[in-house]
C-alpha cells in the first residue's frame, strides 16, 4: 500500500480582519461585526518523485494569501443571497435587507462573495473552491484539499474537497 502524505499550511500571517452580517432575523449575528479570520489548508495526494513535494508550500500560501487580501479590512458581502438585493452604484455597493438602503458602504470597502451566507462553512467552501482552482491551474496533482476558516483562535470549518468523491 502506498504512504499517504498530507500538507498543511496554517499560519498567523495567514489572517485577514474583515466585517460581515448573517440575514438571521433576531440573531446577534444579523448585526453588524467583524473577525480576525486565519484561513489555513491542507492538501492530500502523491509525492512528485523529482521534487520530493505533495504541493510546493509557497504555491500553497501564495493560493490563500490571493483570498486573504481580497477579503482583508472588508465588508463581506453575501451576493448569493436570496434575502438581499446587492448593488453596485458607482463608487458605492447598496444592500435592501429590511429596507431600502439597509448599508451602504464605499465600493473600494466591499468584498462581494458568491455565497449565500458570510458564516465560516460558506467562507470556508468559497476559499477551498478557489484554492483547489489556483492550485490544479498551477498543475497540482492532489486528491483532497481541506481548507479551514477560522473566525478566532479555535473557532472555525473546514470544507474538504475530494478528487474523486466516490
Amino acid at each position: 500500500m502506498p504512504p499517504v502524505f498530507e500538507l498543511t499550511v496554517a499560519k498567523e500571517t495567514l489572517g485577514f480582519s474583515a466585517a460581515h452580517f448573517l440575514t438571521l432575523r433576531g440573531h446577534v449575528c444579523e448585526r453588524l461585526h467583524g473577525h480576525n479570520y486565519r484561513i489555513g489548508a491542507t492538501v492530500t495526494g502523491p509525492v512528485d518523485p523529482h521534487t520530493g513535494f505533495v504541493i510546493d508550500f509557497a504555491l500553497l500560501k501564495q493560493a490563500l494569501r490571493t483570498i486573504a487580501d481580497r477579503m482583508d479590512h472588508r465588508l463581506l458581502i453575501p451576493v448569493a443571497n436570496q434575502e438581499l438585493t446587492v448593488r453596485e452604484t458607482g463608487d458605492r455597493v447598496v444592500i435592501d435587507y429590511h429596507w431600502p438602503e439597509w448599508l451602504v458602504v464605499p465600493a473600494a470597502h466591499a468584498c462581494l462573495l458568491p455565497v449565500s451566507q458570510t458564516t465560516a462553512e460558506r467562507l470556508a467552501e468559497f476559499a477551498a473552491a478557489e484554492v483547489w482552482t489556483a492550485l490544479t491551474t498551477a498543475g497540482a496533482t492532489m486528491t483532497a484539499l481541506a481548507v479551514e476558516i477560522e473566525e478566532s483562535h479555535g473557532q472555525g470549518s473546514t470544507c474538504r474537497l475530494d478528487a474523486n468523491p466516490n
